[in-house]
């Protein structure tokens, strides 16, 4: 059998930007995301003498990982679309009038945090293999490996749930629809901040990308492994 393969924290923690995008949407507590995240850095770190080079690296940090994720996310709760659109339609929120937080980087937020909510309409697996494959771009197989699941299920898996939250966005979200028949209680702060528009530059540019692909563009989370890996 063959000896562990030399790696050091420099190539691991190329790999902590999105393992803390992973960990935001999956989690809607940001402080739990990031122990999530800080949790599975001593995980991969702990596991290096194991890893052998049988499979991509990139496979077995996910897996690693994605084990840590879904332990911390064992608590969230799975909503109905009918759930959430009644939630979103609900009240008007309010600017926060002190604190020194300005409009602008306080929509973005609002925007990113119901976008996380919006994924909660999946169950916590079929919400990181949509996560690892539209958020991470990891291959099907790739997927499939680190869930420890078959392939055409995976596959399935993803299907469905792109269907029910594309089918949720587009009838809610102006950040996909502008048509859409929104009465969200962010939505005339976010027409204010012209959001929309900068979606739809974000796709011109990009190509083919999702909501929460652009949104961790226009609103970057923090990398959760940074201090550790230093």
């Amino acid at each position: 059998m063959s000896g562990s393969v030399a790696i050091n924290h420099e190539e691991l923690a190329r790999f902590g930007p999105m393992v803390s995008a992973i960990a935001r949407r999956m989690i809607r507590d940001p402080e739990v995301a990031r122990d999530a995240a800080q949790d599975a850095w001593v995980a991969v770190v702990a596991g290096l003498g194991t890893f052998r080079g049988e499979c991509r690296l990139s496979t077995w940090v996910y897996t690693v990982a994605s084990r840590e994720i879904l332990r911390a996310s064992r608590d969230e709760r799975v909503y109905s679309t009918r759930f959430l659109s009644d939630y979103f339609h609900g009240p008007g929120r309010e600017l926060p009038a002190e604190g020194g937080v300005e409009k602008e980087a306080w929509v973005r937020s609002m925007c990113d945090a119901c976008l996380t909510g919006m994924l909660h309409c999946l169950d916590n697996r079929t919400r990181l293999a949509y996560i690892l494959r539209d958020l991470a771009g990891l291959d099907y197989d790739e997927v499939a490996s680190v869930l420890g699941d078959d392939c055409a299920a995976v596959r399935q898996q993803v299907s469905r749930a792109r269907r029910r939250l594309n089918h949720f966005l587009r009838g809610e979200c102006a950040l996909v629809n502008p048509r859409a028949p929104c009465r969200c209680r962010m939505r005339s702060h976010v027409e204010a901040v012209d959001l929309p528009a900068e979606y739809r530059r974000l796709y011109a540019t990009l190509g083919r990308v999702n909501v929460w692909r652009a949104s961790g563009e226009l609103v970057p989370g923090d990398d959760f492994w940074s201090p550790l890996g230093k």
